[in-house]
């Protein structure tokens, strides 16, 4: 009953240089990977592509992101339908189209379907977005997009959830990103103009998959031994990677059931550490970080069994008859940020029920044991006040700092120095005014 999806998934820190991308930097980091893409299985009937640090900082806090979503869109959407067009057999003519994009401050999320393969089969997509930082403020934050499609020819549905996320930074702040995680769960629920989906809210689990993508910011436990290298013997490699896999703190927080309960990913060992890079260089790390595989991917399944999140799964092998990883790697010769891009190519089997509308799409289980439970999600109008405020909050940073920036007291390329400091000062007595206000 229906066929199988695939779907093409990508995550990519710019290290604020997205506003300056240009079509040979979003091919350079793009079509080797489709080209692969191409390789493993058929054209990719969705293509979701994820961003953090879009733009300097000052720029995207004052509200400034969109003219480079716009123009982003149009190249990205003008390169996927060329290349999937040179790719299909007697050239003809592919064309992908925007389902959604959503955008808070930095954090972006582009979802594009290939219409000779959806067209008709998409229904109401929902997005949102949430504020990771304090009080609701975006320069932490997450996106997604909530898009049900029918799978089969007279039923079928199924939902696919795509998030966005950056996390906290810094080696200790652990405790921190798990919270931020947990804040996903609960507030980044998804609510249309129909009564029905505002009675029943949808947090990201209450999907048919999910697929969550970003920069995480979890590190190595400690420094390694010697820093990772890119090339060489890759079965010694593999072993170097399996060794620097076992000090990665995601994993370790994932199985003591503080975060990620119930989600998996490919196999670590196929690349090095994607943080933190020599900005301009294939090979390096810098000596000031502990390195980490920050920039992830993530997946879950309805139909995955419980055995994949057992301690001793392997990573990246599943049943045929749930979601496959069918590749999994990193660009590591895009050097324009310190961190390294991401892909992942996943299918999804054919469908195995006949669902006939979104709402009887089949759900994720609750996440097996020791995870804690899932959040129940928050009120709408406990999330649009935070979101006000949060709103607020950004632009009384981002403005004053982009003004001190464009006088001349700070960096253009990273907006450091001393508009950073004057602007974040600024923010943070506001912060502290409006925080206090809001909790007396």
């Amino acid at each position: 009953m229906g066929s199988p999806l695939t779907v093409f998934l990508t995550t990519y820190n710019t290290g604020l240089q997205g506003s300056r991308a240009q079509e040979q930097d979003l091919s350079s980091w793009l079509i080797p990977q489709l080209h692969k893409a191409a390789a493993e299985a058929a054209t990719p009937d969705i293509y979701a592509i994820a961003v953090q640090e879009l733009l300097p900082l000052h720029l995207a806090m004052a509200g400034l992101s969109r003219p480079v979503l716009i123009a982003l869109t149009e190249r990205i959407e003008a390169l996927l339908s060329a290349h999937a067009t040179s790719t299909s057999p007697g050239k003809v003519k592919e064309r992908y189209t925007l389902v959604s994009r959503e955008c808070r401050v930095g954090t972006a999320l582009w979802v594009f379907a290939r219409e000779s393969t959806t067209a008709g089969r998409i229904g109401k997509v929902l997005r949102t977005s949430v504020g990771l930082w304090r009080l609701g403020m975006g320069n932490k934050a997450a996106v997604g997009v909530r898009m049900p499609i029918k799978r089969g020819k007279d039923g079928g549905w199924e939902v696919l959830t795509f998030i966005s996320a950056h996390l906290e930074a810094h080696d200790h702040n652990i405790k921190a990103r798990n919270e931020q995680y947990n804040t996903i769960l609960s507030s980044l629920v998804f609510r249309g103009g129909d009564p029905l989906y505002r009675l029943q809210p949808f947090q990201p689990h209450h999907t048919s998959h999910l697929f969550l993508m970003g920069d995480l910011n979890y590190r190595l436990e400690r420094l390694p031994g010697h820093y990772p290298r890119e090339t060489g013997d890759l079965v010694q490699l593999e072993r170097e990677r399996a060794t620097l896999a076992s000090l990665d703190t995601l994993k370790r927080e994932q199985a003591a059931g503080r975060a990620f309960g119930g989600m998996r990913e490919g196999d670590l060992t196929r690349f090095a550490p994607t943080y933190k890079r020599v900005v301009g260089q294939v090979e390096g790390y810098s000596e000031k970080r502990i390195p980490g595989w920050t920039d992830r991917i993530l997946i879950a399944s309805y139909s995955d069994p419980p055995s994949l999140y057992a301690p001793d799964a392997v990573p990246g092998i599943a049943p045929d008859y749930t979601t496959q990883i069918l590749q999994f790697t990193s660009s590591p010769e895009i050097t324009i940020s310190d961190h390294k891009p991401v892909h992942a190519l996943v299918v999804l089997p054919p469908v195995a029920h006949n669902a006939l509308n979104p709402i009887r799409a089949p759900m994720l289980a609750p996440p097996p044991p020791p995870s804690r439970p899932r959040p129940i999600p928050r009120t709408e109008e406990d999330l649009f006040f935070w979101w006000i405020v949060g709103s607020i909050l950004d632009r009384a940073v981002g403005l004053p700092w982009s003004i001190l920036v464009l006088l001349g007291f700070g960096n253009q390329k990273a907006g450091m120095g001393v508009s950073a400091f004057l602007a974040m000062f600024w923010g943070v007595w506001w912060s502290g005014l409006v925080g206090g206000y809001f909790s007396s």
